[in-house]
């Protein structure tokens, strides 16, 4: 190893010697340029006038801390007319004026506050042999500079808990570097709105369903192209056709006394029933097969699975399928709603924007009161939803960032304050 390997610029000091100790290992150096700037004027001077001598912490060697004894000088600047007459010789790779730690120290002890936080920072710096308190850890994070600030063209926007059901804030990424660009601590359209014209440049904002962020983009963004997420499209279709099978297999119907039994015909008889009828006898009548015999006992679904079922009809095994059949049978509602449903999810998956005006005629003429309020709501919103069938961008990237950030906060205990739990967000490890 050259002692060269050993300093954090050979270019600036000079190692003279290693002086070993019992508890520390201290490196005497010095510095070696022949010329320095006046941090002033910026003319170079050679003239020396005196020396000094500064004792520095340096990152330790196997556990065992490490000093630079640090001979270095203080000049006269040649300028008449500069107003700094006498100055230190500056070492920004080496040490920060008046620090008391190098460069290499602080940063590592940025980068274990930025990964792990205060108090478990400073017990893994503890076992690192670097001695540093919580308090100095967390003040290393307020100081450190923000990301330094680059045009931003695609931004997605999504919120998260800072305590679920009472207080939310606002996650901003950069979909096109897939990293965060800011945290807000409120999801407000006041708040998205102030940002985006802070931020001017912003082209494509992608989002969720919510009309507080719609109306803050407006607001900030009014040029910038909204496109709705298609994975919440495709969670408000499956909230639908739920509300739907909610209604259908409601059992509030189920007043009668006594048991309820299964018609003796067919089970074609089944259509002189009233709607009423078929909800009360809905448990028995998933017991019959086409011919009226009986079959192995079938659990009438709850709405959810029966929604999973209807909307991956090709995945079902064969019992299942005799389910949905039956259910379908029961109630024709299903099926048209099944093939609404189907309709829509492959227009998203396809992204096929131009077949969204022809489905929301469709929706809205299907009389199923859960189609179309959602039809409804996809009209308002028209301009987003359409967009998200024609743009590439969606906010799939903004889950995996918010679980990182939720992954962060717990790790903070719910304590810290909200500037900190940005710094930590926003820092990237390079």
């Amino acid at each position: 190893m050259t002692p060269d390997t050993l300093l954090a610029d050979p270019a600036a000091i000079r190692l003279n010697y290693i002086r070993p100790s019992a508890s520390a290992v201290k490196l005497v150096v010095k510095t070696i340029a022949s010329q320095v700037e006046c941090p002033r004027c910026r003319r170079s001077t050679s003239r020396m006038h005196s020396r000094y001598l500064r004792l520095v912490a340096d990152l330790p060697w196997h556990g065992v801390a490490v000093k630079l004894e640090l001979h270095t000088r203080r000049f006269l600047c040649l300028n008449s007319l500069c107003i700094q007459r006498i100055f230190c010789e500056r070492l920004p790779t080496v040490v920060a004026r008046y620090a008391r730690k190098t460069v290499s120290l602080n940063a590592a002890l940025e980068l274990i506050g930025f990964a792990v936080g205060g108090e478990a920072g400073s017990r893994l710096a503890r076992e690192l042999g670097l001695i540093v308190s919580p308090d100095t850890l967390l003040r290393r994070l307020r100081e450190a500079s923000e990301i330094s600030s680059t045009t931003t063209r695609i931004i997605g926007v999504d919120d998260f808990a800072f305590r679920r059901g009472r207080r939310y804030g606002s996650l901003l990424v950069d979909l096109e570097r897939h990293r965060p660009v800011d945290l807000l601590p409120d999801r407000e359209s006041a708040t998205l709105g102030a940002w985006l014209r802070a931020h001017p440049g912003i082209e494509v904002v992608t989002r969720d369903r919510s009309k507080t962020y719609a109306r803050g983009i407006s607001q900030g963004a009014p040029s910038a192209v909204q496109v709705a997420d298609r994975w919440h499209l495709l969670k408000n279709l499956r909230d639908a056709l739920e509300q739907l099978l909610k209604r259908v297999l409601s059992s509030k119907g189920r007043g009668t006394r006594g048991a309820v039994h299964p018609p003796e015909e067919s089970i074609h008889a089944l259509s002189e029933y009233t709607e009423q009828s078929r909800i009360r006898l809905l448990p028995h009548l998933l017991r019959l097969d086409s011919g009226g015999k009986r079959a192995p006992p079938l659990r009438p679904p709850p709405p959810r699975e029966a929604a999973w079922m209807l909307l991956q009809s090709d995945r079902l095994k064969d019992e299942e399928r005799l389910v949905l059949e039956r259910l379908c049978y029961l109630f024709p509602d299903l099926k048209a709603a099944q093939e609404l449903a189907l309709d829509f999810a492959q227009m998203v998956r396809h992204r096929a924007a131009d077949l969204l005006p022809g489905w929301l005629r469709s929706a809205t003429q299907s009389k199923l009161k859960e189609f179309v309020g959602f039809a409804r709501g996809l009209s308002e919103d028209y301009e987003a939803v359409r967009n998200a069938l024609k743009y590439e961008w969606s906010n799939g990237q903004l889950e995996g960032q918010v679980n990182r950030l939720k992954l962060i906060k717990r790790q903070m205990y719910g304590r810290a304050k909200f500037d900190l739990l940005r710094a930590r967000v926003l820092h990237s490890l390079k």
